[in-house]
């Protein structure tokens, strides 16, 4: 079984309810259409600790709590993705120790 975690933007967690990733999750559609034919469960669902010096070490220690009850694979939400300056270095440095997928709903990033 595919053990999931989502984190989400902390500033747009203000105002979003996580809807869209839970509702992408449970329908197996956007990033969550390539377990389709797996076993999955979604076991974390947490926020940065918004923008500022510390994000990709305060986003890296809240994959280490992860990781510490059995996430394998973490999902940058949507948000993250359109919004948040760190991204990239996000992805770069998760993905050392996890399968990292950028996205959580709606369409897959373009090249």
């Amino acid at each position: 079984m595919k053990k999931i975690g989502i984190i989400n933007c902390y500033e747009v967690s203000k105002r979003c309810s996580g809807s869209g990733c839970f509702k992408a999750f449970n329908n197996n559609t956007g990033a969550f259409e390539d377990y389709s034919d797996e076993d999955k469960e979604l076991i974390s669902f947490v926020h940065c600790n918004g923008c500022g010096e510390q994000s990709i070490e305060e986003v890296l220690s809240r994959a280490k709590k992860m990781k510490k009850i059995g996430v394998e694979y973490i999902h940058l939400s949507s948000c993250i993705r359109s919004k948040c300056p760190w991204y990239d270095e996000f992805i770069k440095e998760l993905s050392k120790d996890y399968k990292v997928v950028g996205y959580t709903h709606n369409k897959k990033k373009k090249d």
